[in-house]
This record gives C-alpha cells, sequence and structure tokens, in this order.
C-alpha cells in the first residue's frame, strides 16, 4: 500500500467519527507557480480545514491517471476524506458531499469560473459541479451552487 491510498484510507475512518480533528483534513495537489492555487489552500484554510499542499511539476498526468478528461479538470485537486474534489469548489459544496457521501469517487468543478473561491470578480452564475464516477467518462451533474 503507497503513502497516498495510506493516506485516504485513514482520513476515510477520521470521517466516520464525528468530532475528529481530521475530518476537516485536506490535501491539495497543485502547481508551484499557480497564485489562484494559493488562494484556494487560504479560502479552505479560512474555512476551518487543515491543509497539506503537494506540489506537482504538472497535473496533467494527475488527471490522466484518475481518468479525468481536460475538460473536466481544473489547475489543482483536493483530497478529501474518500474524495476527490477538482477545481475551485466551494466549501458547502464539499460538506454536502461529505454529509451525502454518495457512492463516487468525488466531484469537479470544470475551469476556473469567475466568483469561485480563490478566483476574482463576482459569481456569475451558479456553478454546475460534476459527479466523478467509477469511469470517469460521462459527466453527470451533481448540482447547481
Amino acid at each position: 500500500m503507497n503513502q497516498y491510498t495510506l493516506r485516504r484510507l485513514l482520513m476515510a475512518a477520521a470521517l466516520a467519527v464525528p468530532g475528529t480533528a481530521l475530518a476537516t483534513a485536506a490535501t491539495v495537489h497543485k502547481t508551484p507557480t499557480c497564485g489562484c492555487c494559493d488562494f484556494y489552500v487560504e479560502y479552505l484554510e479560512a474555512q476551518g480545514f487543515d491543509v497539506d499542499v503537494v506540489d506537482h511539476d504538472s497535473m496533467v498526468p494527475l488527471f490522466r491517471e484518475a481518468g479525468i478528461d481536460r475538460t473536466m479538470a481544473s489547475c489543482h485537486t483536493t483530497e478529501v476524506g474518500p474524495y476527490t474534489v477538482i477545481g475551485h469548489m466551494p466549501v458547502e459544496v464539499i460538506e454536502q458531499l461529505l454529509e451525502e457521501r454518495p457512492m463516487i469517487r468525488g466531484i469537479t468543478l470544470p475551469g476556473m469560473p469567475t466568483g469561485s473561491p480563490g478566483m476574482p470578480g463576482e459569481k456569475q452564475e451558479p456553478f454546475t459541479v460534476y459527479r466523478i464516477t467509477a469511469d470517469a467518462e460521462d459527466p453527470e451533474v451533481y448540482g447547481r451552487f
């Protein structure tokens, strides 16, 4: 078992016990030069998440390995419990995901929408968030927020 798998298992176990400190743990994978990713990390921390940051030379191999099409990708990805959260996802959506615990791999907010956490400007319309399913081929809408 590699370190990535072990960490995800430990975080999932912590989420099963209400009130544990790890319940708000997150790992953000990003490139070292991405300013909006840094703003997103600050946003998560301000919302009470304990954030670890892992810098990569490129996010392309991570998305390719996960089977995420570039149209569903963003500039960073976050591990929260057993889920992968891609993009500038609002905390309320992450909390809903953790509360509902759907049998999916995660969720994605593709691109870098204006007004999303870590991005400048005012939100123009509801964000369409997609499910990351086992095959990750056909995007399914998780919700609009």
